[in-house]
């Protein structure tokens, strides 16, 4: 079930209210627990992300419009890269950095959505990951070739482009780079004069794979902040993984409750 998340997961987006309701149902809990082995099944965003950005032009351009543009919009241009639990579980995200990168003066194009693979490579499916891969490392190295920035919202989806892909694919992963949204956000603000840090702190939790991958972004997560007057301390957390997979599975789920 974990596995093929990505294959069913924008099926289910849809129709999100009709999906929550039967998976809020007490009889489906139930049996997700009895006989799926799932507990506590996570609902899908309402409104969807397609429902957020009808209308919306970074939903609608198409791949010849975007080889059409002039080197001038290409560098202003951002292209957002879709990930499963972001873009049909925490919609809200994707939509809101969407509009972020709008704010700071860029025009921002959501990609088509084409599976990760993380759930597979977590599971052990390692041939199907491999196949998922390969086809969207085909994807991202023919969205790289336009020459504008790829960004990603997760963390740990975006650093499976880098750690994952690699040692599944070889040099077959090609050359493309997806930044996380910190990477991006520090490149596009460096111009931007650090404001008078003022009010209460916010606090940074961060994501195990990416304090443990890159030791250096809280602290460039920091200095984003610093760049709008906030002051953002980091938070020593564990691991996520209880939260995650392994909270959902019905035999591990007392011990994930600590």
């Amino acid at each position: 079930l974990v596995a093929t998340v990505e294959s069913y997961a924008p099926l289910m987006a849809r129709a999100p209210k009709t999906f929550n309701f039967f998976i809020n149902q007490p009889l489906v809990r139930k049996l997700s627990e009895k006989h799926i082995g799932m507990v506590d099944l996570p609902l899908l965003s309402v409104p969807s992300l397609q429902q957020q950005m009808v209308g919306h032009r970074s939903a609608n351009m198409t791949l010849e419009q975007l080889e059409s543009l002039n080197a001038e919009q290409k560098a202003r241009t951002v292209l957002v890269v879709q990930d499963p639990f972001t873009s049909y579980y925490d919609a809200q995200v994707v939509a809101d950095f969407v509009r972020l990168v709008e704010k700071l003066g860029f025009q921002p194009v959501l990609l088509p959505f084409s599976p990760n693979g993380k759930a597979q490579h977590i599971k052990g499916f390692l041939n199907r990951f491999a196949k998922t891969a390969k086809k969207t490392a085909d994807f991202l190295n023919r969205m790289a070739k336009l020459g504008m920035p790829m960004v990603g919202v997760d963390p740990a989806l975006v650093l499976c482009y880098r750690d994952e892909y690699k040692l599944a694919l070889g040099e077959e992963r090609g050359e493309f780079n997806v930044l996380l949204a910190n990477e991006w956000l520090a490149s596009a603000l460096e111009s931007q004069p650090v404001a008078t840090v003022s009010g209460e702190s916010w606090y940074f939790f961060g994501h195990c794979t990416e304090v443990t991958a890159l030791p250096g972004a809280p602290a460039q997560w920091a200095a984003i902040f610093a760049r709008f007057g906030a002051k953002l301390e980091n938070v020593s957390v564990g691991c996520c993984g209880m939260a995650g997979t392994y909270g959902h599975e019905a035999k591990n789920h007392e011990n994930s409750l600590g």
